[in-house]
């Protein structure tokens, strides 16, 4: 069953094979046609993850234009390379649906502690990327 999107919103979910199972979704990626209005509650714990630090910086904004989501790894506890991986992933969305890098927010769930596969997710950016507008019922779950 499709899930239905506001006018103006793409979305798809791919597996890039960050998980176990390669038949399970582990990326989405959710974009505006226009400049959207974005705001986050964070945690107050002084310990949080990249993606965390990167979105707390971006918002709140009224010219975000697409999300990136990752699961099978949280990217926390990840150290300076972390946050490196994290911008990354904004710039390849960017990139990849030509958008200002700083108009991505990212999120990740998953395994703490480990590193993400970046060249399976930058591959997997650019496949999500491609599938844009053809289907709405992929949505990471």
């Amino acid at each position: 069953m499709p899930i239905p999107l506001p006018q103006g919103f793409q979305a798809e979910g791919i597996s890039c094979q960050m998980k176990d199972d390669p038949t399970k979704l582990d990326l989405g990626l959710i974009v505006s046609d226009r400049p959207a209005v974005a705001a986050g509650v964070y945690t107050r714990n002084l310990i949080c993850a990249a993606p965390v630090v990167l979105d707390r910086a971006r918002t709140p904004s009224d010219r975000m234009r697409a999300i990136v989501i990752n699961s099978g790894i949280a990217n926390a506890c990840t150290g300076a390379q972390g946050l490196v991986d994290a911008r990354q992933m904004a710039r390849a969305v960017a990139a990849a649906v030509r958008v200002e890098e700083d108009q991505v927010l990212v999120l990740s769930t998953g395994v703490i502690g480990a590193l993400l596969p970046m060249a399976k997710i930058e591959s997997g950016i650019v496949k999500a990327a491609a599938g844009l507008g053809r289907r709405s019922d992929d949505l990471l779950v």
